[in-house]
Parts: structure tokens; C-alpha cells; sequence
């Protein structure tokens, strides 16, 4: 990983975690509430939203073909509700090998393909760099709505279980 994009590696590493945390203790009947009077997304809505922004990650950096994400949960997209959506514990294992994809993705990343051309962002940053910081922003919005949903149905919020994992070593 290179200076430009070593700060970016480590939020999507605690973004991972945080992601995760969030679901492993989640039970499936819980991963479609929607909050908002049912008008706002669900945890399992988020988790495929944030998958589908990771395969584009993946996309631009020229390690993934195709997203298998993006018609169900891309963006736009009105939460799917019984769609034949893969289910809360499959999303849980895709997240993790989209989560080490990227992972190598971003470790290999060279200086001139961060410095690259990469336009369409809402950023001043119009690199590979300046996606890469846009997406990182993303998901760390998301992960907090995951986290704020959580709270709303009784689980413990993620701060109190990165602590956790924290003082188990993890």
C-alpha cells in the first residue's frame, strides 16, 4: 500500500469490522426491520448496498468483472423485501470475502494508479485516491445507520462491542 491510500486501507479494515460486529450477533428476522415507519432501509438492505459499493471498489481498481450486488441493492434501489434476496448470514459471508479482496486490492495499489484520473465523484479529489476517500465516507455512513438500527431493536451498540473485541484481543 502506498501513502496515498494507507490511511484509506484502515478505515475499510475498521469499516469491515465494524460490519461485521454488526451482524454477527443479528438474527435474521431482525435484518429486514426498517425504520422510519418502514420507509428506511434495513440492515440487510445496507449490507448488500455496501457490498455492491465494494465490488465497484473492486471494479475500479481492476479486480472484479461483475457485481452481483448491484440490481438488488445498488444504488437507488428500493429495499428488497422477501425478493429472493440472499439471506443476512449469506451477505455476512460475502462481506467477508469482498472484505479480503479488497483488502489485497488496496495493499497492492501503486502511487500512479492512486494518482490516476477517476471523475465523477462530489469531491474536489478527482483521483482514484478521491473515490477511494468518497467510498470510504460511504460506507462509514452506512455502518452507522447499521449501528443506529441495532440500538433501535435492543442489540448492543457497536461501540460497546468493538470495546469488547478490543479487550478480548481481537
Amino acid at each position: 500500500m502506498n501513502h496515498h491510500t494507507r490511511s484509506l486501507g484502515d478505515i475499510f479494515a475498521f469499516n469491515s469490522t465494524m460490519v461485521r460486529l454488526g451482524l454477527e450477533d443479528l438474527e435474521e428476522e431482525h435484518a429486514g426491520y426498517r425504520m422510519r415507519d418502514g420507509e428506511g432501509s434495513s440492515i440487510h438492505f445496507l449490507v448488500g448496498h455496501l457490498l455492491t459499493s465494494r465490488v465497484a471498489i473492486l471494479q475500479m481498481l481492476g479486480h472484479a468483472t461483475e457485481n452481483p450486488y448491484s440490481e438488488q441493492f445498488g444504488r437507488g434501489q428500493v429495499p428488497p423485501e422477501g425478493s429472493g434476496a440472499p439471506g443476512i448470514s449469506e451477505l455476512a459471508e460475502q462481506w467477508d470475502e469482498v472484505a479480503g479482496k479488497l483488502a489485497t486490492a488496496l495493499a497492492e495499489l501503486g502511487e500512479e494508479d492512486a494518482l490516476a484520473p477517476q471523475e465523477g465523484y462530489p469531491i474536489p479529489d478527482q483521483t482514484v485516491r478521491g473515490a477511494l476517500m468518497f467510498r470510504a465516507w460511504h460506507e462509514s455512513y452506512h455502518a452507522g445507520q447499521i449501528g443506529l438500527i441495532r440500538t433501535e431493536l435492543g442489540y448492543p451498540a457497536l461501540r460497546d462491542r468493538l470495546v469488547a473485541l478490543k479487550a478480548s484481543g481481537g
